[in-house]
């Protein structure tokens, strides 16, 4: 039998609005048993750049990085997989899901349908694969508030849709690193990728509840999250265009 692997597309680190420093996200992930790992912060791929380096000069030879980013559209959040670099912020879906593609990047839905960050609504998701434009996969699972209330309908809907089934944690703290998971025949980061184009991947994590926090920790990571890192986003595009 072939190995299978898991891999958590969705995180975040403390270069963007999460709560886990590379180098503990590196380290729950090893210790968790993941094969790869995702970084996703909001319109920047500093964080993964920083994974990355970790990686390269430590001991972790079965942990294989993606580097990946959630862009921030008007119409609401896409995660950008295998990306060299963040497409620019609050353009369209439609430039944003090409700006992917033109890296060779693949194109995830997160938390769709949700209401409590932006999120693609159902019709917006029909409208692009009506006008052909290229989604790769889709949420099935994320553990986080954000779809946990439209995971039935999400999974029904993309009965319809075919695209590849994704779980993935969303994490914005260590303890949650893997709580959502992607299952894949293989073992690296290209097995993966083959198994999101060829509909072969599945969503994993149900099974375990994610760890429980104080509210307090919440409210602090939200705190970060709407004071904190939007002044640092912007200084970083102010940055970008000198």
């Amino acid at each position: 039998m072939s190995d299978v692997g898991r891999a958590d597309l969705h995180t975040h680190t403390n270069r963007g609005d999460g709560w886990i420093s590379p180098a503990r996200l590196v380290g729950e992930a090893t210790r968790r048993g993941l094969s790869v790992i995702a970084v996703t912060d909001h319109d920047h791929v500093e964080g993964a750049r920083r994974v990355a380096e970790i990686l390269d000069a430590s001991q972790h030879p079965t942990l294989q990085l993606i580097t990946g980013v959630e862009v921030s559209t008007r119409q609401g959040h896409l995660l950008g997989l295998f990306v060299e670099h963040a497409p620019k912020p609050m353009r369209s879906v439609e430039e944003s899901i090409d700006a992917i593609k033109q890296q060779g990047g693949l194109v995830v839905l997160p938390h769709p349908l949700g209401r409590l960050v932006p999120s693609l609504s159902r019709r917006r998701i029909e409208s692009l694969l009506a006008a052909g434009y290229e989604i790769d996969g889709i949420e099935i699972y994320n553990p986080s508030p954000a779809n946990a209330a439209h995971r039935h309908t999400v999974r029904q809907a993309n009965k319809d849709w075919g695209l590849a089934e994704i779980g993935s944690s969303d994490a914005h703290f260590w303890q949650h690193v893997g709580a959502g998971h992607t299952r894949f025949a293989g073992t690296g980061a290209q097995d993966l990728r083959r198994a999101i184009l060829d509909r072969t991947a599945r969503s994993g994590g149900q099974e375990t509840p994610p760890e429980r926090l104080s509210p307090a920790s919440y409210v602090a990571q939200c705190a970060w999250a709407w004071f904190v890192d939007p002044p640092r986003r912007t200084l970083r595009r102010l940055r970008g265009r000198r």
